[in-house]
């Protein structure tokens, strides 16, 4: 299923698609308008703004949104807006622990989501399954049909959202995710690292909304980072931007293993507890950690001067317990130490970023002419 084929009247002129497109985009993300209020929009005159709502409104795409309560003598004019319900969006996260699907309306409203652990060797055919049957649960039945979907993963991800290198996800290597995943969905899919993902997030819903250069740290299981350059996530000629983990002096792929060692606790958790409570060897443990965080940090503010660096992940719970032992460090390594804040979307930073993603390719393909 292409987008573009859910707009009405497949026998019309290159012109009425375009002035359909025109009349579409002026209500996907704008207030409800009249007839004479798209007209002055879109440059159309009053008759065509007229015929394009109506086909609009019978093919489901707009819906009736009151009235005008501008007087003008006349009866009051008949307002129109977009109609989120008339598809669904998908945003799944296909991680090493874990896989998570959001569902949302083409607003990006939420719809329903759902979150399952999964064992670090799960082959990669299982897990996903697993991803594609979580959507299956997760999509409502008997309704709306899905328009686009969003991947997020971790390791390399190219442009066409194969896997190139996956590090924490054991056999996931080659696997062209948007492929795969579009085929069994027959719609639109764009995969992409998950820590990009969750930095497009952050600047749109999250602690990051508005900045338009922000650098995203995920510190979990795992070390890993996204970038945000002019409001876009920046994933290189590769899409190996940003794995700075890969440097063997900064030590990032022992460090989570290396702070239990070090606080003598199974989980890390334990830890940032300990911590709290001023336990000595727990609180060495974590200065010694994010010693090693700022370190990598460091060496990305430097690189691309960020306005906000947020920290996301399982370890951004324990709040200023980790962030400010990081702050310290970075004082030390910056020429200016950019805001450093807690993510405020937490484990969902990644489905949200994919329904961004999976939104934009909607956008891109109503829109754009071609």
């Amino acid at each position: 299923m292409t987008i573009r084929s859910t707009l009405p009247g497949g026998d019309q002129s290159a012109l009425r698609h375009l002035n359909t497109r025109r009349v579409l985009e002026a209500l996907y993300d704008g207030p409800p308008l009249t007839i004479s209020g798209v007209a002055r929009v879109t440059g159309l005159s009053r008759p065509t703004a007229q015929a394009i709502l109506a086909s609009l409104t019978d093919s489901g795409l707009l819906r009736p949104d009151g009235h005008d309560m501008i007087k003008t003598g006349g009866r009051p004019a008949q307002r129109y807006r977009f109609n989120a319900a008339a598809g669904l969006l998908a945003g799944i996260d296909i991680g090493a622990h874990a896989v998570a699907v959001r569902i949302a309306d083409l607003n990006g409203v939420l719809q329903t989501g759902v979150r399952r652990a999964v064992p670090a060797d799960l082959p990669a055919g299982e897990r996903l399954q697993t991803a594609l049957t979580l959507l299956d649960q997760a999509l409502p039945h008997q309704t709306a049909r899905l328009w686009a979907a969003g991947v997020g993963t971790p390791g390399i991800v190219d442009s066409g959202g194969a896997v190139r290198l996956s590090v924490a996800v054991p056999g996931w290597t080659g696997v062209r995710l948007a492929e795969e995943i579009g085929r069994r969905l027959d719609c639109p899919v764009a995969a992409m690292k998950d820590a990009n993902l969750a930095v497009l997030a952050e600047h749109r819903h999250g602690t990051g909304r508005d900045v338009s250069h922000v650098l995203y740290v995920h510190v979990g299981h795992r070390l890993g980072v996204g970038l945000l350059i002019d409001g876009h996530p920046f994933t290189g000629g590769t899409g190996a931007a940003g794995e700075i983990g890969r440097h063997p002096v900064l030590g990032w792929e022992e460090a989570p293993s290396r702070l239990l060692a070090e606080a003598g606790a199974g989980a890390v958790e334990a830890v940032f507890a300990r911590a709290r409570q001023g336990e000595q060897r727990a609180l060495s443990a974590v200065d010694g950690f994010a010693r090693a965080l700022a370190n990598g940090i460091g060496a990305m503010v430097l690189a691309m001067d960020p306005r906000l660096i947020v920290i996301g992940g399982g370890v951004a719970k324990a709040g200023t317990t980790v962030l400010d032992p990081i702050a310290r460090h970075l004082a030390s390594i910056c020429y200016e130490v950019p805001d450093l804040q807690i993510s405020t979307l937490g484990e969902d930073a990644v489905t949200i970023g994919a329904i961004e993603v999976a939104r934009d390719r909607v956008r891109a393909e109503l829109f754009t002419d071609s």
